[in-house]
């Protein structure tokens, strides 16, 4: 059965109104509060008018293509995928459709296949209103992404933004997602002006920055009318069960102590007696492969490619106990892994596991996503970075989420717990299962995403309710 209209609850409304109300604007909607409809309906208001809508491949697929055939208000609407082969993406921008949906990736392709006109010419690209669905995607200022897009937007007479994670790491995240909704009107066309102005690096390198007393209260100030704040209400509450705490095998705690110290290298014993050699060229790389070690592996080159040494079992051992568990045993269950080894791992422990991305077709993700919600898998393997944003995984009725290396980013995080934690639910609380071991870089990871929760909710909650 269609959902109708009136099924739109009076704070989406507002959200709907405000996208109408004016040329530019940033929807700060918590994850689950139906962003993608919002959208959709505020386009179905404005006949005539061409969209291109920037979102996450996954999004794209299992959200985007799929929410007008759900809604009898906007049945009309023709939604065409620019994904694929260049044939296929553009055979999507060139065709009649309403909204045209392509994944960030294809962003630069888009600005070669379409060039800026030269001065005094019509612009090239055939949209009027612009989307960009998870809009910190656009936060990196040095990013390609970024830099190939930023000169284009004025062409669109309308820009959407939509996210859920505002500031997915730090303050400065904010910057490059309203350049990219109103071209430079609030902060300025010079993201390293603004840093200078509202923010003091912490480091010789200029690498960290700090905001100085104030910084915040003026940001919220200058995104304030840009800006709608549509809050959760009655989604399922998130548990973040206490991490388990694991101690470290010897050899373990030797690579670890190895790796950590000035040196930042690991010698690991072979048949041969030569031994291979791992080695972090900075401190960045030496925290990834910190987390490694405590993972219970390193990774090695032999013959050109990366090859996982295990030699502790700890972590394996917490999650085989975890799934076997009274509790989760017969439950359904979200298992994220952060490393390719982890995925090895869980596929050797649940031969039966299906998973999202890793080479798969669309149509086979779109069918592994349907019989997920239709509660024929028991369990669901995910990468955050692919498979974090915007999947509706809620209708299956799992509220079960498992970590094997927890992720740096609050942003990160409430994108993961959003999959079940959304509307539609059929459970009232999301259960979330961690480890760590101790006294390492797990619990800084840990310390970290909370943190950075705490910074995305505070700046969240800053931003005055609008009555539209």
């Amino acid at each position: 059965m269609l959902k109708t209209a009136d099924m739109l609850d009076s704070r989406q409304r507002q959200a709907i109104d405000f996208i109408n109300s004016g040329e530019d604007s940033l929807i700060a909607a918590d994850v689950g509060t139906g962003k993608t409809v919002i959208s959709m309906t505020a386009i179905a208001a404005t006949p005539g008018t061409r969209w291109l809508v920037l979102a996450p491949r996954m999004v794209a697929l299992l959200t985007w293509a799929k929410e007008a055939q759900e809604w009898e208000h906007l049945q009309h609407l023709k939604v065409a995928l620019a994904i694929g082969s260049e044939k296929q993406r553009l055979a999507a921008v060139e065709s009649d459709a309403d909204i045209v949906v392509m994944n960030y990736e294809n962003l630069s392709w888009l600005m070669r296949a379409f060039p800026k006109p030269r001065r005094g010419k019509p612009e090239t690209l055939p949209f009027d209103g612009l989307i960009c669905d998870e809009i910190d995607k656009l936060r990196n200022v040095s990013s390609n992404r970024f830099k190939d897009f930023r000169n284009r937007i004025g062409m669109f007479s309308r820009r959407i933004g939509l996210t859920g994670t505002v500031l997915p790491k730090e303050l400065t995240d904010i910057w490059g997602q309203v350049y990219m909704v109103d071209g430079g009107q609030t902060f300025g066309r010079s993201f390293y002006r603004w840093r200078d102005k509202f923010f003091y690096p912490t480091d010789f390198n200029r690498y960290q920055w700090a905001p100085f007393p104030g910084t915040k209260e003026k940001i919220v100030d200058g995104v304030s009318d840009l800006m709608f704040r549509l809050e959760a209400e009655g989604l399922p509450d998130v548990a973040f069960m206490d991490a388990e705490i694991l101690p470290m095998g010897a050899r373990q705690g030797f690579y670890y102590r190895q790796m950590d110290s000035k040196h930042m290298t690991v010698e690991i014993p072979r048949d041969d007696a030569t031994g291979y050699i791992v080695t972090a060229e900075n401190a960045a790389v030496a925290q990834g492969k910190l987390q490694q070690i405590t993972a219970g592996f390193l990774y090695v080159e032999e013959q050109g490619k990366n090859k996982p040494i295990w030699f502790d079992s700890a972590r394996q051992e917490w999650v085989a106990d975890m799934l076997h568990s009274q509790r989760l045993r017969e439950r359904q269950k979200l298992i994220f892994y952060h490393f390719d080894a982890e995925f090895e791992f869980l596929k050797k422990l649940l031969p039966g596991a299906r998973h999202l991305g890793r080479g798969q077709s669309d149509a086979q993700n779109l069918a592994i996503v349907d019989a997920w919600n239709r509660g024929e898998l028991g369990e669901l393997l995910l990468h955050p970075e692919s498979a974090g944003h915007g999947l509706n995984l809620q209708k299956s009725g799992c509220e079960d989420i498992l970590f094997t290396t927890q992720p740096w980013t609050g942003g990160m995080m409430r994108q993961v717990t959003g999959r079940l934690a959304r509307r539609g639910a059929l459970t009232d609380c999301v259960y979330v299962h961690t480890s760590a071991a101790a006294d390492t870089v797990d619990e800084r990871v840990m310390q970290a995403w909370k943190e950075r929760l705490y910074l995305l909710d505070e700046f969240l909650y800053a931003i005055p309710e609008k009555a539209v």
